[in-house]
């Protein structure tokens, strides 16, 4: 999802060269090295991860093999041809107990494998790269791949009753903005570590009700516990991201994830 936004906003200014799995394992060295050294950019944005947080958890060695190690490999390759890297991370970093949003310069503490995963590929880049901005992001939705949004959506076409979890509460974020936001973050500002999500805070719960709404769809939603959803990988119970290095630099804070999700909805899956 983020790639495709990503090309989309950053297309519009810059020669954009993609590569995907099939082009670029991230998990080997030799690759990396090769085609940022033949590739000379200006600027690398690491989007790729192992992003399933379920499967992360029995399959731990691929998930640190991809989120720890390919950035590490995606950093050294930049050092070497004197690149500035962009690392989109996770809310995940985060355990959930804080009881009220993170920012940056809370101390992470992940509770599961994918977030212990990212927070080792935080920490390979800024070991390897110093020329760097770490943004962490939250809860995903947007054009080009499966995402909640678009889930409640199709399945409260199809079913009387939807039950979501609603002690889970979080930062949901457009992917059109993310990348909107991201260019301005490289455009304009040091390099560092930054959270950037849309605005507000919101439960799955919130979410659900939230796209169904926007889609028009009239279903029943029942709010669950986590421990109903009976999930394998433990989740943060209260991963709000505040965007304090962004709001202290003097940008605007990124819309509403309601308004988001109303914009997403009515134009990708009306």
């Amino acid at each position: 999802m983020l790639g495709h936004a990503l090309v989309d906003r950053f297309g519009r200014s810059h020669d954009v060269v993609v590569r995907d799995i099939d082009d670029l394992d991230v998990r080997v060295w030799s690759t990396v090295r090769s085609q940022v050294r033949d590739l000379r950019p200006d600027l690398v944005i690491h989007a790729a991860a192992f992003t399933d947080v379920d499967d992360c958890e029995t399959r731990e060695d691929e998930a640190f093999a991809v989120n720890a190690l390919g950035s590490r490999n995606v950093a050294v390759a930049c050092r070497k041809m004197d690149c500035p890297i962009v690392y989109v991370s996770t809310d995940y970093v985060f355990g959930g107990s804080k009881g009220e949003a993170y920012d940056e310069f809370d101390s992470p503490r992940p509770v599961s494998v994918y977030g212990r995963s990212k927070l080792a590929g935080e920490e390979w880049v800024r070991r390897h790269q110093p020329e760097h901005w770490i943004v962490r992001a939250a809860w995903s939705f947007g054009p080009g791949g499966r995402n909640f949004v678009r889930t409640m959506v199709e399945v409260g076409r199809e079913r009387p009753r939807l039950d979501v979890v609603d002690d889970q509460v979080g930062s949901p974020t457009y992917t059109v903005d993310l990348a909107s936001g991201l260019a301005e973050l490289v455009e304009s500002l040091p390099f560092g570590t930054y959270h950037l999500t849309n605005s507000g805070e919101g439960s799955w719960y919130d979410l659900a009700v939230e796209a169904l709404k926007a889609a028009g769809v009239e279903v029943e939603v029942a709010r669950i516990d986590t421990a109903t959803a009976g999930r394998p990988a433990p989740r943060p119970k209260y991963s709000v991201l505040r965007n304090r290095c962004w709001e202290l630099s003097g940008r605007v804070p990124l819309r509403s994830w309601r308004e988001a999700v109303a914009d997403y909805v009515a134009n990708s899956l009306l």
